[in-house]
C-alpha cells in the first residue's frame, strides 16, 4: 500500500514545499546587506547623482561586453531612447513582437514610428524570423528583439535578416538579466540593449532601466534625450545642449 511519502501532494502525500505560496514568491529578497548598501547612500547626503550609479554601469558593461552603459529612471525610458540613438524617425516602420508588454512598443509611437506586429515562435516565444522577414518593406528602419520571460530569441537568425536589409535591432532584454545565447551573454547582440530594474524584474531596483551599445554616436545621442549633463564629459560638438538637452530627465536616482 502506497504511504503519505509515496504519494504526490495533490493526492494526500507530503508537500515537497512547505512555505505558504505568498511567502514562496516573494521578491526581492532583501537582506541586510542591502539595507546598509541603501543606507549608506541615503546618509551620504548625496542621492542624485552617486558614484553607486557609475558602478552599476560599470558591472553591466562587464557583464556584456558593450563599450558603453547608460542608467535609466525605468526600462521604458531606456527603450525610448534607444529607440532616438538608433535613429527612428516619424514614419519609419520598427517591427516588434505581437505578444510584448507595451512598453516595448509605444516607445515607437513617441518617436513617430510606426510599429508593424510579427508573429512569435512557439517554443521560445521570442520574433519568429520568417514573419519578420515578410514584414520587411522600403519603409523599415529596426527590429525590437524581446528575450520574454527570459527565453532567448533566435537572435542569429534575426541578426542575419537585419544585416540582410541593413536595419537596426533594440535588444530589450528586460525579462533576461544573466541569460546566455549560444556561449554569449544577452544584452550583447543589438545595436541598442536595454534592461529593465523594475521590482519584478531580476535585478530589482524598484524602479530603473539601463541602456547598453558600442557606438559612442548612439551613446552620446541616448545622452542627449536624457542624461544632458553628461555632455560635459564627451569629446563632442554638442556641448552646449549640456544645460538642456531636449527637455527630458532619465537619470536613474
Amino acid at each position: 500500500m502506497a504511504t503519505a511519502t509515496d504519494l504526490p501532494a495533490i493526492l494526500g502525500g507530503n508537500k515537497s514545499i512547505s512555505l505558504c505560496q505568498d511567502e514562496a514568491l516573494r521578491w526581492p529578497l532583501i537582506d541586510t546587506a542591502d539595507e546598509d548598501a541603501v543606507l549608506g547612500v541615503l546618509r551620504s547626503g548625496d542621492i542624485s547623482i552617486h558614484p553607486v550609479v557609475q558602478e552599476l554601469e560599470d558591472a553591466y558593461k562587464e557583464r556584456t561586453g558593450r563599450n558603453y552603459a547608460l542608467t535609466h529612471n525605468n526600462g521604458t525610458s531606456a527603450i525610448l531612447a534607444g529607440l532616438h540613438a538608433i535613429g527612428v524617425q516619424p514614419y519609419d516602420e520598427v517591427i516588434v513582437p505581437s505578444a510584448t508588454w507595451w512598453s516595448s512598443v509605444m516607445p515607437v509611437l513617441h518617436c513617430g514610428g510606426v510599429p508593424v506586429f510579427a508573429e512569435l515562435e512557439p517554443d521560445c516565444l521570442g520574433l519568429d524570423p520568417e514573419d519578420v522577414e515578410r514584414k520587411i518593406t522600403d519603409k523599415t528602419k529596426a527590429i525590437v528583439i524581446v528575450h520574454l520571460f527570459g527565453l532567448p530569441s533566435k537572435i542569429d537568425e534575426l541578426v542575419r535578416i537585419a544585416k540582410k536589409y541593413n536595419l537596426k535591432i533594440l535588444e530589450d532584454a528586460s525579462h533576461a538579466h544573466g541569460a546566455v545565447y549560444k556561449g554569449k551573454p544577452i544584452g550583447s547582440f543589438g545595436d541598442v540593449s536595454v534592461f529593465s530594474m523594475q521590482g519584478n524584474k531580476l535585478c530589482p531596483s524598484g524602479e530603473g532601466g539601463i541602456l547598453l551599445c558600442d557606438s559612442e554616436e548612439m551613446y552620446e545621442s541616448a545622452i542627449r534625450l536624457g542624461h544632458y549633463e553628461r555632455l560635459l564629459g564627451l569629446e563632442s560638438k554638442n556641448k552646449y545642449f549640456a544645460a538642456t538637452g531636449f527637455g527630458f530627465k532619465f537619470r536613474m536616482a
